[in-house]
């Protein structure tokens, strides 16, 4: 029954993923993604979901693993935002740019669900909250991933059932 089919924002398409975003959406998204970059340097808390505790027991250890690993993290990021910028307005993505956009949008909402203290629990806004549209906002671009996740795992070959050893 097509009569309540919405259109997919990220499709499989024979040369990549075809893109159906609306222009101001796509901007939207680059804009945030640079607000991100400047974000990637400064040690506030709205970043730490970024950069995950690889030693929670042993600050010696942990501060080591910080040195070498953060940098190659915001790299990697930055790599991912410049594919952003590069992309923005194409109407088809390859499967390596589509990663990039997914792994910056994710990064979003985890900065913003750190700064709004999200929790697996919060589902409703409030529309009198004072940061209600920062919640609209995060719901928003998890739905926009999850348009981005289901465009990626359509293409992925169906699982194979392992012989049982019976």
């Amino acid at each position: 029954m097509g009569l309540f089919r919405r259109k997919r924002l990220f499709s499989a398409a024979d040369d990549g993923f075809a893109v159906t975003l609306d222009p101001e959406v796509r901007q939207f998204v680059l804009s945030l993604a640079r607000q991100l970059d400047e974000l990637l340097e400064l040690d506030v808390n709205e970043t730490k979901r970024l950069f995950p505790t690889a030693y929670h027991d042993d600050p010696e250890r942990e501060a080591g693993y910080q040195i070498l690993a953060r940098q190659q993290l915001i790299d990697s990021r930055r790599e991912a935002i410049s594919l952003i910028e590069a992309t923005v307005d194409q109407d088809v993505l390859t499967e390596e740019e589509l990663a990039a956009w997914m792994g910056i949008v994710n990064d979003l909402r985890l900065v913003l669900g750190t700064r709004l203290d999200v929790s697996e629990d919060d589902h409703d806004i409030d529309p009198e909250a004072d940061d209600a549209d920062l919640h609209l906002l995060y719901h928003q671009l998890g739905y926009l991933l999850s348009e981005i996740v289901d465009a990626l795992t359509g293409t992925l070959p169906p699982p194979t059932v392992a012989d049982d050893p019976v």
